[in-house]
């Protein structure tokens, strides 16, 4: 079967814009520099938070305020106070961050169209209810054992759905409004909801279909002004409806100026329709966010969201799961990974012994004492056809006794699962680590690169292969000193690691290069390839050396035999590998040479050179300079949606695309600007694209943007810039990129990925474009653990992609689908992998998307109710407290508004109050004041001049169920003075009545008004005490009216008078 080709863009689910929460970042869309997005809410949340959990555990150290308050709060920053200018960084709390973070921004690409994730369209109990969902699977995999035990990069993932929910819920529902009208005078503070993601059902009501939550806003005033749009008198939580999601906006009549509510802003064509406007309060700009206003708080509660989720003293994560765990899954803990993968195959029978001797002795080394010290331990051996089990441990004496007691065995052909291996052992590794990899033999699962890839690709490990032998076709080759094979050469370079060839006796001076890894292999500042055709006799590399570092570590690889090395300072003094100048050797042999140049004292900063001098001819060199230094950067490659908002691609870039370039600085503290950034070919030698970077306004530093057009070959980011000393510092991210010429990339609202439970089924589509020549594309599809070595998770979670083949003509698209089933018998909270593959036989480069996959319970959309009162029948109560004295003739005169009285009201239900109507409304002259909030019980005082002496009250329940309180201290026999007009001076009657005139149609109106209430005793009972829900057959309380209620049509004050 072919895919069908697509000769224009006319995809409908393609054209589904906007952002339904909080922009992602200040990138894109223009934002006012004090607006909060996704990134800041998330990225300032947590580090708060963090600053806060050292503070409470050293309070001998600090007073309240002293972390919290810092200025800037960055993570580099609040390490640095924290633990000093040692060899301490944040480089991995700042990668569980942009874990987080990156999964936050994904629903909001991803699931763009499911209203249910951003709490749009009213779902406010199924939004609820899925936050539950989400947390209970993060509960269970982060209770699993010892704090080795659960899988933390999947539980970063559900911490970023968690928080795009709870971050979501404060700016698209009215909770800000709703709180603001009951809260009066201090109708600033507000404070999160203790249910959200934690209790089912929800305690505030979702607002019910019957109940018209928004009126039109208005439209004659540019922007238009929807500040007092919510109906008044309810309490309820709604939100509003998008255009482009599965939850539509139901339909209402044209001619009233009430309906549901929209989401609004620019994006949302909703905002056309009745109710005019919406109430999303996303951001500052009213063009967007018709609540505007109202910005400022919803970030307030977001970022305290965002706290409570991981410190609350009750419900937070720290409580839940303890500290160990706590401080693993925000990578807290001082020191780094330490990883091998280790081939066990008989063929190593004599590499195992050195191969083993050097990790024990590393491990020893940095077992304990120093801030080198690893915080986590991870061996990940690999046979055939065994790999694993894997070993990871804090413990140096577990992993030294593991280590030991590894031995040789099997492999009687020459490729190994050394792909098997490697994926167990990035599995386990914490993001942006090295993976060391000893062998001696090619990989024989080749069906297993473009996993390793994706899963590369996601936690940026760089790969160092440490080889004692390559295959020549089923026998081993000793001494491979020729031929690298092409897979771990193209997961070298991928990831920006290193390929080393040695033999047993060379294991000892290769891994001597760890042992530089781990004191300065924070950052890299360049990354060259020299290949010398020529007469040339020498090269040599220029190293700039800013303030912020501290330690330079310089690798050398290549025909080193008879050449010389010399070093030069940036005051011009000249020295050799012979202890001179601060020079520290690693390792030295005819193959590489590595060594670290200390650069603490001011004299050291300025421009080194290293001069390699008689090299060979027709010989190639690799020459890396990594270093000890806080100040790095990362980047990410974005395009534009039609909103204009800017997110990650899919897949790899194509060449020739424009895209925007995000680059994120850490340490921005201690950077005073960025100059550019620079795409190289991947020898390190030709700039391909020059941009301009700009920084980004907003409230995260250290963010830049830049414009790049993608190269036609693969390249390196390089930025340079300068230093808060004034000095030019320069940066390199070593891993290459690839470039293609057919673009793979999701289909947005065609995924049900997020719904898939045990015994069903789940999809995704994807849209392929090629911008090459015609091309015969294969596609195909492979599941894996995200911690185990097996590919199809043992218990049945299987993907299948339709077609697998695509013939496509230059500029012609495709679609095609990735169909994932998972078994009756997977567990849930089980967590896998799903990576497309797209191969070329034009070109060797491997294209994929790679999706994270949960098996979440299932949850019947009948399970959660829209109204979980639907079962409730009894009538609420409305009681009249206590009350002031009557309004007197006098008082009700011209001068009214200087005469007051009160009345306190207690409303009451079983399970919770959700209407309070007035009649009148609220206005000038009027206030009410809440004593009690409760859900079931509201106390409140109703204070009025006596230019509005009455009041009429109705309360209802979730079901509608009704009660009334009447007050009326109009007093009827007063002289000439006629019934009174709310909310203005009461008029004299100049008809010219006596006052016996005016007794009898006094007592006249109190005989119709007795004859009136026993009309309506009537009615009430007829219509069964007041209502009992809308059951089928039954007569509502909406049918049946048990007092004449005011029209909504004419009440806009935000003072609603719920109780």
């Amino acid at each position: 079967m072919e895919l069908p080709k697509i000769f224009f863009v006319l995809v409908s689910v393609l054209m589904i814009s906007g952002t339904e929460a909080f922009l992602p970042s200040h990138a894109g869309r223009s934002l006012a520099s004090a607006d909060y997005t996704l990134t800041d809410i998330t990225v300032a949340g947590i580090t708060r938070m963090v600053a806060r959990y050292f503070e409470d555990g050293n309070p001998d150290r600090y007073s309240p305020g002293d972390l919290t308050g810092l200025n800037p709060m960055t993570p580099s920053h609040l390490y640095q106070v924290h633990y000093g200018l040692g060899c301490v960084y944040s480089t991995k709390f700042e990668r569980a961050i942009s874990a987080i973070l990156s999964e936050n921004i994904r629903i909001s690409k991803e699931y763009a169209q499911k209203a249910v994730w951003h709490f749009n369209g009213n779902q406010i109990n199924k939004g609820n209810r899925k936050m539950i969902n989400i947390r209970d699977t993060l509960l269970d995999n982060l209770g699993k054992g010892d704090k080795t035990a659960p899988d933390y990069d999947v539980a970063r993932l559900y911490c970023g759905q968690f928080l795009h929910m709870a971050q979501s819920f404060y700016s698209n529902t009215n909770w800000i409004e709703l709180n603001r009208w009951l809260n009066g005078d201090d109708e600033d503070t507000i404070t999160t909801s203790s249910d959200l993601g934690i209790v089912s059902p929800f305690t505030w009501r979702q607002s019910p279909g019957s109940v018209d939550m928004c009126q039109n806003c208005d439209i004659t005033v540019s922007p238009t002004d929807c500040s007092d749009n919510l109906r008044p008198y309810v309490y309820y939580i709604t939100s509003g409806y998008k255009s482009g999601q599965d939850k539509k906006k139901p339909a209402a009549d044209p001619e009233s100026s009430w309906g549901a509510c929209s989401h609004g802003g620019k994006y949302d064509d909703s905002r056309e329709t009745v109710a005019y406007g919406g109430i999303n309060k996303e951001t500052s700009n009213p063009r967007y966010s018709p609540h505007h206003h109202l910005h400022d708080q919803s970030v307030s509660l977001a970022l305290q969201a965002t706290e409570d989720f991981f410190y609350h003293k009750e419900t937070g994560l720290l409580n839940i799961i303890g500290e160990e765990k706590f401080r693993k899954l925000l990578n807290l803990d001082v020191g780094t990974s330490l990883s091998f993968v280790i081939d066990t195959t008989m063929s190593m029978v004599d590499e195992i012994s050195a191969v083993k001797q050097q990790i024990i002795e590393i491990v020893e080394t940095h077992a304990a004492g120093t801030c080198l010290a690893p915080s986590k331990y991870v061996i990940a051996p690999f046979n055939d056809p065994i790999v694993g089990p894997v070993l990871v441990t804090s413990n140096a004496s577990v992993c030294i006794n593991f280590i030991d007691n590894l031995n040789v065995v099997g492999g009687g052909d020459c490729p190994e699962m050394a792909n098997g291996g490697i994926e167990l052992g990035v599995s386990n590794s914490l993001d942006g680590t090295i993976v060391y990899v000893y062998t001696d033999a090619d990989d024989k699962d080749k069906e297993k690169l473009s996993d390793v890839l994706a899963l590369i690709k996601k936690k940026k490990n760089q790969m160092k292969f440490l080889l004692t032998g390559v295959c020549r076709g089923s026998k081993r080759r000793r001494r491979a000193a020729a031929r690298v094979t092409s897979s771990y050469d193209t997961i070298a370079s991928v990831s920006g690691g290193e390929v080393y060839l040695t033999d047993d006796a060379g294991i000892k001076n290769l891994s001597r290069i760890i042992e530089g890894d781990l004191r300065a292999s924070k950052v890299t500042i360049t990354k060259k390839s020299v290949f010398t055709v020529t007469d040339v006799d020498m090269f040599s590399v220029d190293i700039p050396v800013d303030s912020t570092v501290q330690e330079v570590l310089v690798s050398i690889v290549g025909d080193l035999a008879g050449t010389s090395v010399t070093i030069v300072t940036p005051k011009g003094d000249r020295g050799t590998l012979s202890g001179e100048l601060g020079v520290d050797v690693f390792t030295q042999s005819d193959k590489q040479v590595v060594f670290s140049i200390t650069t603490i004292l001011e004299d050291t900063k300025g421009e080194w050179v290293v001069e390699v001098q008689n090299i060979m001819r027709f010989s190639e060199y690799r020459v890396k300079v990594s270093a000890n230094s806080q100040v790095d950067f990362s980047f990410d490659l974005l395009e534009l949606d039609e909103s204009g908002a800017l997110y990650p691609i899919d897949g790899l870039p194509v060449q020739g695309d424009s895209l925007k370039m995000s680059v994120k600085v850490s340490a921005p503290e201690q950077v005073r600007s960025v100059s550019g950034v620079y795409l190289l070919d991947t020898t390190g030698n030709e700039t391909l694209f020059t941009g301009e970077v700009e920084p980004i306004a907003g409230i995260t530093p250290g963010q830049y943007l830049a414009n790049i057009t993608v190269p036609s070959q693969p390249f390196i980011a390089v930025i340079r810039g300068v230093d808060t000393n004034g000095m030019d510092f320069m940066r390199t991210q070593p891993s290459e990129v690839q470039v293609v010429q057919v673009k793979v990339e999701h289909v947005l609202g065609s995924s049900t990925i997020d719904t898939i439970y045990p015994g069903g089924t789940a999809a995704f589509s994807f849209q392929l474009s090629n911008s090459g020549p015609s091309d015969n594309l294969n596609m195909s599809v492979s599941v894996s653990s995200e911690t185990t070595s097996t590919s199809a998770v043992g218990s049945g979670v299987q993907a299948t992609v339709t077609p697998e083949w695509a013939y496509l003509d230059t500029n012609e698209r495709s679609e095609g689908v990735v169909t994932v089933t998972a078994g009756d018998d997977v567990a849930i909270g089980a967590t896998v992998k799903v990576t497309l593959t797209v191969r070329s036989p034009l070109t060797s480069v491997l294209n994929f998307l790679s999706v994270d996959v949960t098996v979440f319970e299932f949850q019947n959309e009948t399970d959660v109710q829209d109204n979980p009162d639907l079962d409730d029948f009894t009538n609420p109560t409305c009681t009249k407290l206590t009350s002031s004295q009557e309004c007197t003739a006098d008082q009700m005169g011209s001068e009214c508004d200087n005469h007051e009285w009160s009345v306190k009201f207690q409303a009451t239900d079983d399970r919770t109050v959700t209407e309070t109507l007035l009649e009148p409304a609220l206005g000038d002259g009027q206030t009410l004041k809440f004593e009690k909030l409760g859900l079931k019980d509201k106390i409140a005082t109703y204070t009025s001049t006596c230019c509005c002496p009455k009041l009429n009250i109705t309360v209802r329940d979730g079901n509608g169920n009704s009660a009334y309180c009447t007050v009326d201290y109009y007093t009827p026999v007063a002289g000439d003075i006629k019934e009174p007009v709310c909310n203005g001076p009461v008029p004299v009657d100049d008809s010219g009545l006596s006052i016996g005139a005016i007794v009898g149609i006094a007592v006249g109106a109190v005989a119709a008004a007795i004859l009136v209430v026993t009309i309506i005793v009537l009615l009430v009972k007829s219509c069964g005490g007041g209502g009992h829900g809308h059951r089928k057959g039954m007569v509502t309380p909406e049918d049946c009216p048990s007092t004449p209620e005011v029209s909504m049509e004419h009440y806009k004050h935000p003072h609603s008078g719920v109780l």
